[in-house]
């Protein structure tokens, strides 16, 4: 019987399977999908994730440096951060693929039918059979099954949002800086990628036309192909009431939904498996109180990412004209001299 089971392979869930792993314990990670998928996700990893990933070695090869943000209104520079050490942009099936090669015990299109929670073990139902373990860590997303069986709440935070976004060729003039738009019609965000390739994202309450989007709000112009990349997505934020249920416990996005905008989400989660590492090999040697410990202090650390996001999203909501002016003024306060270094800090996770 092993030690722990990880329901999903994604990067949580293959993380913490990982870091179990080099603690010596016998660890079975079980993912539905056969293979990684591609479909772009998340992209930026802060500083303090980047630590997290350092103590297995990974190296993140061809991830993208960002070190300057920028924000402006069409073509006015309002303000500008700097970040130290800088937030690297690697494609999440890319930082997935290098997580697989330093787990073992991984079983893809394997997936997970139901938990039993028992008193001193769980069971992990699976094709074919069953398998027990004495922690089972739910790391199988926002939309969670095992979560959905038990008794947890899935309760709705402030930040919600419709987005449109695509990957394309950047030929743009925007170097390396990772440049907000805060334009009366709605935020744009763009972020540089590796290979020569840039990321934009644009809040848009109805339509699908994200070049036209971009090129209204910031003047620049997108390539035809945009088209066939865009894709859309809601952001919303959601906190389980209880990560930590007898045997099993909910993990990253199955304990919480945070809004990509500001690209806490993923980063959130790999926090929340290193800090659960230490007290999951606790309570396995007998301290009871280990896991609670451990939910409490990352699910306050989770509502005051929750916070910054609704603000981050906030922010770029669109406004009335009249309103704009006032909107640049305060974001040309908001990035200049002590509260730039504030935001900075905000803004790279240094604060979680």
């Amino acid at each position: 019987m092993p030690d722990v089971a990880v329901v999903g392979a994604g990067p949580i869930g293959t993380l913490v399977a990982a870091l179990l792993q080099r603690r010596g314990l016998e660890t079975a990670v079980y993912e539905r999908r056969d293979a990684i998928s591609q479909r772009p996700r998340a992209v930026g990893i802060h500083p303090p994730a980047v630590a997290v990933l350092r103590q297995l070695g990974l190296e993140l090869p061809g991830a993208r440096p960002i070190a300057r943000g920028e924000a402006r209104d069409h073509d006015r520079v309002l303000g500008a951060m700097r970040f130290a050490p800088p937030v690297l942009m690697q494609p999440q099936h890319l930082l997935q693929t290098e997580l697989d090669a330093h787990v073992r015990h991984l079983r893809r299109a394997t997936p997970v039918t139901g938990v039993e929670n028992g008193a001193r073990s769980a069971r992990v139902h699976v094709p074919g059979g069953a398998v027990g373990a004495r922690i089972v860590i739910a790391a199988d997303g926002v939309d969670s099954s095992i979560r959905g069986e038990s008794d947890a709440a899935w309760r709705r935070h402030a930040g919600r949002g419709r987005y449109l976004m695509a990957d394309v060729g950047d030929d743009s003039e925007l170097g390396d800086a990772a440049v907000l738009w805060f334009a009366q019609r709605g935020v744009v965000e763009s972020f540089p990628l590796p290979s020569s390739r840039r990321r934009w994202v644009a809040r848009a309450a109805i339509g699908t036309d994200l070049a036209q989007l971009v090129g209204e709000r910031t003047g620049v112009r997108l390539p035809p192909s945009t088209a066939e990349q865009t894709s859309s997505f809601i952001a919303a934020q959601h906190l389980a009431d209880r990560w930590v249920q007898g045997r099993i416990v909910l993990l990253g996005d199955a304990a919480h939904e945070i809004s990509p905008i500001g690209g806490q989400g993923m980063n959130l989660g790999i926090l929340d498996a290193a800090a659960l590492v230490p007290c999951l090999i606790s309570a396995l040697d007998g301290d009871t109180a280990a896991l609670d410990s451990w939910e409490r202090e990352r699910k306050g650390t989770a509502r005051k990412a929750m916070a910054q996001a609704a603000f981050n999203m906030s922010v770029g909501t669109p406004i009335p004209a009249f309103a704009q002016p006032f909107r640049r003024a305060g974001v040309r306060v908001l990035t200049w001299g002590p509260l730039a270094r504030r935001l900075e800090a905000a803004f790279t996770m240094a604060q979680l």
